[in-house]
């Protein structure tokens, strides 16, 4: 039985600067090395390998997120006796490793060796794997798989039989994180096979979707603001070869979300006006809840990766199939800046399709409420594919997903999804659930302390188990790397 309740959307000083086309490799504000971007030599071979057998790790931390989550996994992982290294690619990787580490100061531990590498980007494959070599890396660990640093990163430690440990937010949300090998969606391991599912589900326990801490915008905000501010002010200087993993420059972003702020009433007044036709007894309608723009998954997983152009694909397929009288709801991401201006944009779209009095859009309200009055949900591969399936509710995807699995996702073209959405099969999204919490998901959070603390406790177990909880056998092939 599924447990589901409802889901609120939720010490490095420089000491000289390299030359032109090197980097600097810094341990503790210490020099280490001044390495030549251009050097060609090949890599010799490397010592890490397997990382099973209880023998002593040394696991190397790349970007994480913006809060103090990622050091106290490094914290736990040296507590337990293995060696720990890190590689910062700007002045914000270093806050939240050795300033903002979310310890009062007399309880401050010594911050792990740390790698600043300022170098080139075409130099960094070979860069990560002169240092797998010399430290005898056995595991990596990083925030996503998607952007350009993390990318070659994985290719780097696949080629060397590392162990590569992939850290997100949850498939399910909220207070859930995932911690999977090799990648997310498109390259996950998770099976999607329904009967290797339903084997692989045999004695698990049911799965609690409770949710257990309260969100934080304001410090999610501060979090963000404390990773971005070092690098806009003094990254030009000090690492020029560093570019922001996120779709717009940080003060692009920082606009947007003034702008959002100061449209906020009105949009909160265009939320009353419409909400009530879609959460009271009115027409039919299908739920398309939007993810970010420049979202990883978007740009690695999804059709041509680029939302903008699913979206009025969506609205033309609509258009010519659904039948008279349903309607069609666009949910804005609840991070969306504001720069996608997606209610004019959307509203163009439907008007050009000849649908505009059947189509809207809405930044906010309740989410498993709207999920649970839709007559179907298409999206592209949202973590809220796995509350359409704990709701048991007809799912469309358009991208590549953990759970596009045949049963659970609605079959055929998304012209035969308005006339016929079919409901997943409830023991087979009963067992996909508990799978996916047994293998790749760990109670936890990034923000909110509670839950990082709770969160680095269960990654930092989970990540040093013996055994892959899904085993190299369900190796998925990688996409093109981004530039």
């Amino acid at each position: 039985m599924l447990y589901a309740a409802p889901l609120e959307i939720e010490r490095h000083a420089i000491r000289q600067s390299p030359g032109a086309g090197q980097s600097v490799e810094s341990v503790n504000g210490k020099i280490l090395g001044l390495h030549d971007d251009r050097e060609t030599a090949p890599n010799p071979p490397i010592s890490g390998g397997n990382a099973g057998g209880g023998r002593r790790r040394v696991v190397l931390f790349l970007q994480g997120p913006a809060s103090p989550f990622l050091r106290r996994v490094a914290d736990r992982v040296a507590a337990a006796g293995h060696e720990v290294r890190h590689v910062a690619y700007c002045f914000g990787d270093l806050v939240f490793w050795s300033v903002l580490t979310g310890r009062r100061l007399s309880e401050r531990l010594p911050a792990p060796p740390t790698v600043f590498d300022r170098g080139r980007r075409e130099g960094r494959g070979d860069r990560l794997a002169r240092l797998i070599e010399r430290d005898g890396v056995t595991d990596v660990v990083m925030l996503g798989d998607g952007r350009p640093v993390h990318a070659t990163a994985v290719e780097v430690a696949m080629a060397r039989g590392v162990r590569i440990h992939i850290l997100e937010h949850g498939y399910i949300r909220p207070d859930w994180l995932t911690l999977e090998p090799d990648g997310m969606s498109g390259h996950s391991r998770m099976p999607r096979d329904p009967e290797q599912l339903r084997a692989m589900a045999a004695g698990l326990p049911p799965v609690d979707l409770t949710p257990l801490w309260p969100a934080s915008f304001l410090r999610y905000a501060l979090y963000d603001f404390a990773y971005h501010l070092p690098n806009v002010l003094l990254g030009p200087f000090v690492h020029p070869h560093h570019r922001t993993h996120g779709a717009v420059p940080p003060p692009v972003e920082y606009a947007g979300w003034a702008w959002k702020f100061l449209k906020a009433p009105f949009e909160r007044r265009h939320l009353g006006r419409v909400l009530p036709t879609y959460l009271g007894d009115g027409p039919p309608f299908f739920l398309f809840p939007l993810q970010l723009p420049g979202d990883y998954q978007i740009l690695r997983h999804a059709p041509g990766g680029d939302l903008f152009r699913i979206v009025e694909a969506t609205i033309a397929s609509f258009a010519r199939s659904a039948p008279a009288g349903t309607r069609l709801l666009f949910k804005v991401h609840p991070i969306d800046n504001g720069l996608s201006r997606w209610h004019r944009r959307i509203g163009d779209h439907a008007r050009s399709a000849g649908v505009g009095d059947r189509v809207d859009v809405v930044d906010g309200g309740p989410l498993d409420a709207l999920v649970a009055r839709a007559a179907g949900t298409v999206l592209v591969n949202s973590t809220v594919g796995t509350a359409v399936l704990a709701a048991g509710r007809p799912l469309h995807v358009l991208g590549e997903a953990v759970f596009a699995v045949p049963g659970l996702v609605s079959p055929g073209a998304l012209d035969d999804f308005w006339r016929a959405p079919t409901p997943p099969d409830p023991d087979l999204a009963e067992a996909f659930l508990r799978v996916l919490v047994d293998r790749i998901q760990l109670r936890g959070g990034f923000i909110a302390p509670d839950s990082v603390e709770f969160g680095s406790r269960a990654v930092a177990a989970r990540l040093l188990e013996d055994e892959e909880r899904l085993p190299i056998s369900l190796r998925r092939p990688r996409s093109p790397k981004p530039t």
